[in-house]
């Protein structure tokens, strides 16, 4: 399961932020992982005794490494809350939710022992999970998240109606049982671990993250809605409702209109119909030529509920729909550039071992740098990032602006990280001082040049007035 299918699929119901944190973990995990060299994954490896990781010995395998020891990691964590184990019992609950399908509508396609052999079946299911979760998680770790304690409910639920319609127990504790909770609510309640697909289905996950997020916008404008329906719901109970505004007691349509909007509650689901557009031709026309300015009211009220408010809830949810696409797009986006990052890391640390085992601090000299490019682990970071020697080399060719041939590996490091960076101001600033530095340098050796050859010709050379006062 990628990082970002578990961001989104984990992120869409209060008391996951436990999960999402150890995904976060997780992923941090791996970013330090990829920034160690392979020399100091091994010695981790060897201090947590895994032998299957003894024979990995080249830097192609340093992904093998670092899959085993997240490998070991989570085989002590929760190993139930991976892929496949969400995959499984995502094709139970779908199977569980067609059951209670076929139960509801064809009751008569099985018996009613081969019904409670299919519940129990099932029962049996989830009860497996929440006893292999507890046995992974423990009790600590297994009621932070709402889904466990939510499924725990349901299935004690289920195995009491299981128990009371199957005359497993006395036949008065189901009738008192029935008294209060109903047995399709049970059913119900059980349909709804279907939302538990959205752990398995990313996209499904986004969506429903999405929903929950706009509910605290929606819930502002059913409020705004509700405002406007009840102003408008007085306005037509005392200007429609009432027989001194509204008479002509023999007109049939007028009257069945003054008894729609006779209370304000009556009035408020009046409007709401009208909203819908169905039949709000009704309400209209047996006002157009007695009461033109209440056809006003009616058009006016359609204008700003059908045509502003309704689009006001589309335009959140898409609103909403979009920032979580743009949030995982960002998500993977941080993933690559974390990993980028690792693998630079990766070889400025090699760099950097090399010059401190031949005397070096900060300061390398070319040939040991160009030495060093032929390390296996930094041909593997450089295969992944897509660069070459050559390109390395250029680098450090653009840091070494004096041509002493010594650069520094910080400079070098930052140079490297910032090369797919845009072309802001803060780089482009970076770039220029660089290049400053090396026209500054070749201005320097082309005057002792200049006064060389002065020397040696008694002659003089006439520079440029710009040129003049530097040679001075």
């Amino acid at each position: 399961m990628s990082l970002k299918q578990s961001r989104m699929s984990e992120g869409f119901v209060d008391g996951d932020e436990e999960l999402m944190d150890a995904t976060e973990s997780a992923r941090r995990r791996r970013t330090h992982y990829l920034g160690l060299p392979v020399s100091e994954l091994k010695k981790i490896c060897d201090s947590r005794g895994l032998q299957s990781t003894r024979e990995l010995a080249t830097p192609k395998d340093k992904l093998g490494i670092i899959l085993a020891l997240e490998a070991d990691e989570d085989s002590k964590l929760n190993w139930v809350n991976s892929q496949n184990f969400e995959m499984f019992f995502g094709c139970v609950v779908i199977l569980n939710a067609v059951a209670i399908g076929i139960q509801i509508d064809f009751p008569k396609t099985f018996m009613l022992r081969e019904w409670l052999v299919i519940n129990l079946l099932f029962f049996a299911a989830f009860c497996g999970e929440i006893g292999l979760k507890l046995r992974s998680m423990g009790w600590h770790e297994y009621i932070k998240d709402n889904w466990n304690i939510f499924d725990v409910v349901v299935t004690i639920l289920a195995a009491i109606q299981i128990g009371a319609y199957y005359s497993f127990v006395d036949e008065r504790f189901y009738d008192e049982w029935s008294k209060y909770v109903a047995g399709d609510f049970v059913q119900m309640l059980r349909l709804c671990r279907l939302a538990r697909l959205a752990r398995v289905f990313s996209e499904l996950g986004m969506l429903i993250t999405s929903f929950v997020s706009s509910l605290k916008a929606l819930f502002w404008i059913a409020l705004l809605a509700l405002l406007w329906f009840y102003v408008c719901a007085c306005i037509g109970a005392v200007f429609i409702g009432r027989r001194e505004f509204l008479p002509a007691e023999e007109e049939e349509a007028i009257r069945e209109l003054r008894h729609k909007f006779s209370t304000i509650p009556l009035s408020m689901f009046a409007l709401f119909e009208v909203m819908t557009l169905e039949g709000w031709t009704d309400y209209v026309r047996p006002l157009m030529h007695t009461r033109m300015y209440l056809v006003f009211f009616f058009l006016f009220f359609i204008f700003v509920t059908a045509f502003f408010m309704l689009n006001l809830v589309t335009a959140v949810v898409v609103d909403r729909t979009v920032a979580a696409q743009k949030s995982a797009e960002d998500l993977e986006n941080e993933e690559k550039e974390n990993e980028r990052n690792a693998h630079i890391k990766v070889i400025y640390e090699i760099l950097n071992k090399a010059n401190t085992e031949a005397g070096g601090v900060d300061m390398m000299p070319r040939e040991l740098f160009d030495d060093t490019l032929r390390d296996l682990e930094i041909a593997d970071s450089m295969r992944h990032l897509e660069w070459s020697p050559k390109y390395l080399q250029s680098m450090f060719a653009l840091i070494d602006y004096d041509n002493d041939g010594e650069a520094s590996l910080a400079a070098f490091q930052k140079l490297l990280e910032a090369s797919k960076e845009a072309l802001d101001t803060t780089n482009y600033v970076r770039f220029q001082i660089n290049l400053a530095h090396r026209l500054e340098f070749q201005e320097k050796l082309t005057l002792t040049v200049l006064h060389a050859l002065e020397k040696i010709s008694d002659q003089k050379f006439p520079l440029p007035d710009s040129m003049d006062k530097l040679k001075r």
